[in-house]
């Protein structure tokens, strides 16, 4: 998994966003749309997505639009994300992804 690190990686506040090509080529813009929003100091994780219909669906499912079907990687994508969590002095979260879990906290 390719990450991308923006703001002070020492922040208490992380934001984890799933991107794809077309949001590293804005990037800079949405970064420094965050610093002149943000009063405290920000640690943005941006994780790359190599195939959007497949690393972010929890299930196959066909092609709703063209010829790319959904497969079922959400549940790996979002494991590797869950690595990104672990120290527990920070806040995180995550944008730009779905995800279903029963009451129990299980994925479903």
């Amino acid at each position: 998994m390719k990450t991308y690190e923006f703001g002070n990686t020492e922040s208490p506040t992380v934001l984890i966003q799933p991107v794809d090509d077309h949001d590293m080529a804005v990037m800079d813009g949405e970064v420094a749309a965050l610093r002149e929003m943000s009063v405290d100091s920000f640690h943005l994780i941006a994780v790359k997505v190599n195939d959007w219909n497949y690393d972010l669906s929890p299930w196959n499912a066909p092609a709703v639009f063209g010829n790319d079907n959904f497969g079922d990687g959400a549940e790996n994508m979002l494991n590797e994300i869950l690595r990104l969590t672990g120290d527990r002095d920070k806040t995180y979260y995550v944008g730009g992804f779905s995800w279903v879990m029963d009451r129990t906290g299980h994925s479903i």
